[in-house]
């Protein structure tokens, strides 16, 4: 075996190399990560301050590419102070060495001193040499051979670095979003300008050619930022600064303006808020262009209206059928010339002798039209923007009763004269009375047809003879009326259900078994007519349902019809216990009257049954003809209790006597039932006015918003019309459409409000609001025909909101006074109470019952005294 080169320390000393390289390694793994944290941290802070900085500047190219330069310069710089310049340094043996012993103490420099020694030759075989090598390894291999060097402060920026990388994340993630836009700017230098920048300003037409001396509409829009102001930069070749001309609002989010009489090539382009668009040329041409547009409308023969001119016309507001006559003036001699309509369809126009072209079009749904000229060389060219068209809405008719012009009664050999009234937008077709005889077929009559000039308002009468109908006291009469207006549809509206109660002709009265006595003392009682009162408010109820089902939504319909249900079964309760307890203490074997009215109240209850059933079906037009023969049987009842019963109770002289029982008893079931149905009725009605005025409350509301929106508007078209000049008319206000929607919309909701209250006046604000919401439309063509129609529509928006104003002003007096009539009466029933109780005990017959309910009686009234006072104070 050779051992001539046999180095006895070779395999320690490399062992302890092997040591000093790993913890060499690790040292630089701290280098490169605290150098990468503090990168990172320095990254994100340039990278938030350039980002703050781009938004201020809105992206603009030079901030992009300062920016970027400043970022990626700090990039660099940091990178090439703390990880690139540490790590390239070479880091001897025995500073290696130093460093493990400074962190193992431990090692006492043995492992500095093998370093050492071993690199000099003439002692690295010394067997001193060699025991101190042993021993160095030795000492390694007891602090792990390095790996316990850095542990700590490796495993710290480990977590720096992901904490501070997590955190970069999520601010740009979750941060305000010109941080992301900033991110895509910065971090992506490879990126045209242009496409990095999140807020731009669209223009348009772009670059274009228009005939010479004629203008030409340009919009703006935002992309990316919201702004108020606008600004169109415009320079012709012979100037030389761009001059500012402020856009306005067009009502849909962008931004127009109108250059007039552009006669030479212009440059062209938007700013706002430090963001600007693109910079197009406009060139001119001699072509041929729109100077004026005059318009005829020809309206619908039903309407009845003469046609209308407009000598500066451009966007169209007409109703469905309307004929709009166009009269083109043409700035250079034309060969032909067409319109150009929002489905494809051309129009061809004539030519006058004066030069200028007519055509005509019908208005049949909303949309556009253009008009375009022909160049000598047979070329179509654009001659002017495109204009809108609106339909506007032909508003269904309304009518109402002015005699009696409420419920009534007549005798049966009496002829009562019915008038109602009617009026619609544009023409009445015809007015009709349709009628019922205790709830029998109904019959209809004409008492208006409309032929020749259609009249927008119509008053007419019609008589009825009773005494052809063989009636009844007690029978009723039930009608309402019916209008159709001139329009092809055919709109129709019905009015409120009425009737008309037959009366005796003559009043028989009796001698009263009782002598000396005041009416109404001694148990006494009126039926007043409430049980025909309540059930008249069930037929109303389920009238209103079949009348106006179009305007509700199915579930609110279905729901209706179910209270309305409930209320029947409520009344027909009332009566069936009413029944029971005349009965059941025999008093309708007492006399002919009370054995009259046990037999009218079961006829009655079976008629509810019926009309109940049908309402729970869905089917409130099958329950009217039931709940109008029970409302006979009632108003039979009532017809006898007074009669019979309250009439019977009048003073004949004499002193000591007293009603007789079951007179008295009969009274007092009534007096007991009717209470609570009163009750019951007050409430409902009470949460029905509240509900109504509400409704009028936010309407009034609404109105202030519109007029103030509808000033800002006329303001608008104003600066609009003086840009113009009196030139064509221009674009129409998106605007001006909006608001005359939503006036729309209002008006029809007041009119249902009219119609469920009754309240004319609602209807008169209505009809007020829906004319204001047609100026509106009409006020979208510009020029100074749409200024005086936003007028208009402003004045008559005015007038709505100052008469809703006034019926709320009223409303509030009428609740005030409602509210102290009724806290009076209360006192004096009070005082009434009182007095029947003395004279009960006086009599020396009052029952328990009695006693106990007139207690129950004052206590309530007491009670709902304070609820008013409280109710008063609140109002006052």
């Amino acid at each position: 075996m050779n051992t001539a080169h046999f180095d006895p320390g070779a395999r320690t000393r490399e062992r302890v190399m092997r040591v000093l390289s790993r913890v060499r390694r690790r040292w630089r793994m701290k280098i490169l990560l605290r150098g990468l944290v503090i990168t990172l941290g320095a990254l994100l802070v340039t990278f938030l301050v350039s980002a703050y900085g781009l938004e201020l500047f809105r992206f603009q190219a030079g901030a992009v590419t300062t920016f970027r330069t400043v970022l990626w310069l700090t990039v660099v710089a940091v990178l090439g102070r703390w990880v690139v310049w540490p790590l390239l340094r070479p880091i001897p043996d025995e500073r290696v060495a130093l460093y493990l012993e400074e962190h193992e103490p431990a090692l006492q420099s043995r492992i500095l001193a093998a370093v050492q020694t071993s690199k000099q030759e003439d002692l690295r075989d010394a067997p001193i040499v060699l025991e101190l090598v042993e021993r160095a390894a030795d000492a390694c291999r007891r602090v792990e051979n390095g790996d316990r060097i850095e542990r700590k402060a490796i495993r710290q920026s480990s977590g720096f670095l992901g904490g501070l990388t997590m955190a970069s994340v999520l601010i740009i993630l979750l941060g305000p979003g010109f941080l992301r836009h900033g991110a895509g700017a910065l971090f992506l230098p490879g990126k045209a300008v242009e496409e990095v920048n999140p807020y731009s300003v669209l223009l348009l037409p772009g670059d274009t050619t228009i005939s010479r001396n004629s203008d030409l509409l340009v919009s703006a829009s935002l992309r990316g930022f919201e702004s108020s102001e606008v600004f169109l930069h415009a320079r012709g070749e012979s100037e030389t600064s761009f001059e500012p001309l402020p856009m306005i609002e067009d009502g849909s989010g962008g931004f127009e303006t109108l250059l007039l009489n552009v006669g030479e090539p212009t440059q062209i382009y938007a700013s706002s808020n430090g963001v600007r668009s693109g910079t197009f040329t406009v060139d001119v041409a001699d072509l041929p262009a729109v100077d004026r547009i005059s318009m005829e409308y020809r309206f619908p023969a039903y309407t009845g209206l003469a046609p209308r001119q407009f000598e500066y016309g451009g966007d169209v507001a007409a109703l469905a059928g309307t004929e709009v006559q166009l009269t083109i003036t043409s700035t250079l001699a034309s060969p032909g010339g067409r319109v150009v309509l929002a489905s494809g369809d051309t129009i061809a126009m004539s030519a006058t002798p004066d030069g200028e072209f007519v055509g005509s079009f019908q208005v049949d749904e909303d949309g556009f039209y253009g008009v375009q000229l022909q160049t000598d060389a047979g070329v179509w060219v654009v001659a002017a923007p495109e204009y809108q068209i609106d339909v506007l809405t032909d508003q269904p008719p309304a009518v109402s009763f002015t005699k009696p012009g409420r419920d009534s009664q007549a005798s049966p050999i009496e002829e009562v004269f019915i008038e109602a009234r009617a009026d619609d937008d544009f023409g009445i077709g015809e007015l009709l009375l349709v009628y019922s005889v205790n709830g029998g077929p109904e019959d209809t009559t004409a008492i208006f047809m409309g032929s020749g000039q259609p009249l927008a308002e119509v008053t007419a009468g019609h008589t009825l003879y009773l005494e052809e109908y063989e009636l009844e006291p007690g029978d009723l009469i039930s009608y309402y009326g019916i209008v159709r207006d001139n329009g092809p549809s055919q709109q129709r509206a019905l009015s409120d259900i009425y009737f008309l109660q037959v009366r005796p002709f003559r009043r028989d009265f009796r001698e009263a078994p009782n002598q000396g006595q005041p009416p109404g003392e001694g148990g006494g009682g009126d039926m007043s007519e409430d049980l025909s009162a309540l059930q008249r408010s069930v037929i109303a109820a389920t009238f209103n349902l079949v009348r106006d089902r179009e305007t509700y939504d199915p579930s609110v319909w279905n729901e209706n019809v179910v209270s309305v249900a409930l209320s029947q079964q409520r009344l027909k309760e009332q009566v069936e216990t009413l029944r029971e307890r005349i009965v059941n203490r025999g008093i309708s074997g007492a006399d002919e009257a009370f054995q009259r009215i046990s037999e009218t109240l079961p006829r009655a209850v079976e008629a509810m049954t019926e009309a109940e059933e049908r309402l729970r079906e869905g089917d409130p037009e099958g329950a009217i003809p039931a709940e109008q023969r029970s409302l006979r049987e009632l108003q039979k009842a009532e017809e006898t209790y007074e009669r019979f019963v309250t009439q019977g109770q009048q003073p004949q002289g004499g002193g000591g006597g007293g009603n007789t029982p079951d007179a008295e008893d009969l009274a007092d079931l009534f007096e007991l039932e009717l209470d609570k149905l009163n009750n019951q009725y007050e409430t409902v009605q009470r949460s029905q006015q509240e509900t109504a005025d509400q409704q009028v409350d936010e309407a009034l509301e609404k109105l202030r918003d519109l007029a103030r929106r509808q000033e800002q508007e006329l303001e608008r078209q104003q600066r609009r019309a003086a840009a113009q000049q009196g030139g064509q008319g221009g674009s129409g206000s998106q605007a001006a459409r909006d608001l005359a929607e939503e006036a729309e919309e209002e008006a029809r909701r007041l009119e249902r409000l009219a119609r469920e209250s009754g309240n004319e006046r609602l209807q008169d604000v209505a009809r007020e609001l829906q004319q204001s919401a047609d100026a509106m439309r009409r006020s979208a063509t510009g020029g100074n025909s749409g200024v005086a129609e936003a007028q208009s529509a402003l004045r008559r928006l005015r007038d709505a909101r100052d008469e809703l104003r006034d019926e709320q002003s009223d409303r509030l007096e009428r609740d005030l006074d409602d509210a102290q009539q009724r806290a009076a009466e209360l006192a004096q029933d009070q005082a009434d109470v009182a007095n029947r109780l003395n004279a009960m005990n006086e009599a020396g017959r009052p029952s328990a019952d009695q006693v106990q309910r007139i207690h129950q009686t004052k206590e309530e009234m007491a009670e709902e005294v304070g609820d008013l006072l409280r109710q008063i104070d609140d109002m006052a």
